[in-house]
């Protein structure tokens, strides 16, 4: 499959749908985050919570499984992440790739390309 290549115009009219990523990746990065602190406090226990450490781990499971969905629907749109923080959107252009972050409202120039999906 081809990777698609946007003119300025198109990749800045992902804008409202990038946004929508952005903060669901940010909200279920935060969710794995403390689901992982959940279990961890747990485990010392784990003969008292084996029960709530299997539910955790299951809550676990899903929420990643959610963040590799977002990052194959950015990939199906010819996107990718660059492993910043805040985590950067690269968008491929025609002539030169683009880059954004959660709550712009422009584009930059991309710098580098992503080095995740």
């Amino acid at each position: 499959m081809k990777t698609p290549s946007y003119t300025r115009v198109q990749a800045l009219r992902l804008i409202p749908l990038l946004e929508g990523i952005a903060a669901e990746t940010q909200e279920r990065r935060a969710t794995v985050l403390l689901i992982e602190e959940m279990i961890e406090s747990l485990t010392s226990s784990r003969h008292v919570h084996s029960n709530d450490v299997r539910i955790r781990r299951a809550q676990l499971r899903r929420e990643r499984i959610e963040l590799r969905r977002i990052g194959a629907e950015l990939e199906s749109l010819g996107c990718g992440l660059s492993l910043t923080d805040p985590f950067e959107v690269f968008i491929p252009g025609i002539e030169e790739g683009f880059a954004w972050r959660q709550g712009e409202t422009f584009l930059r120039r991309a710098t580098i390309e992503p080095f995740a999906a």
